[in-house]
């Protein structure tokens, strides 16, 4: 029933487009035992103005936040992102060691091979329903 409700809700967004914001290749690394995600996607902008992307949320997690990955003299550190702004026209990707989404405090174990639906949500109030991919901790 679940997956059916998230077919429904996405197949409702599309039309929208979240003021032009488009999604491709949404994953989550699956780590065990509880411990946080990282999910990662490509946000396109499809639209004539720029689309700013200020949060997610996902019923399966406690808390979802953007974190950028910096290296600094071989030490790496995350640091809360709290808006991503892409210009008409382009993508912006989040992927392993730069910027990705932290969905800390799971409700239930994640296994590789499910779907998490994570919604987007952008500082115009417009949000996109995403079905993302759980893969397993050696993916890239």
């Amino acid at each position: 029933m679940r997956g059916i409700l998230c077919a429904a809700l996405f197949a409702f967004a599309l039309p929208a487009l979240a003021g032009g914001a488009a999604v491709a290749d949404a994953w989550l690394r699956y780590i065990p035992g509880g411990t946080p995600a990282a999910g990662y996607f490509t946000l396109s902008n499809q639209s004539d103005k720029s689309l700013s992307l200020v949060g997610a949320e996902c019923a399966d997690f406690g808390m979802v936040m953007m974190h950028r990955t910096l290296e600094r003299g071989g030490i790496f550190t995350m640091r809360p992102v709290h808006e991503v702004t892409v210009a008409p026209g382009k993508t912006f990707s989040f992927a392993p060691g730069g910027y990705h989404l932290m969905l800390m405090r799971p409700k239930h174990p994640l296994r590789p091979g499910g779907r998490l639906p994570i919604t987007l949500r952008f500082a115009d109030g417009s949000s996109l329903p995403v079905e993302f991919v759980v893969k397993s901790l050696q993916a890239r």
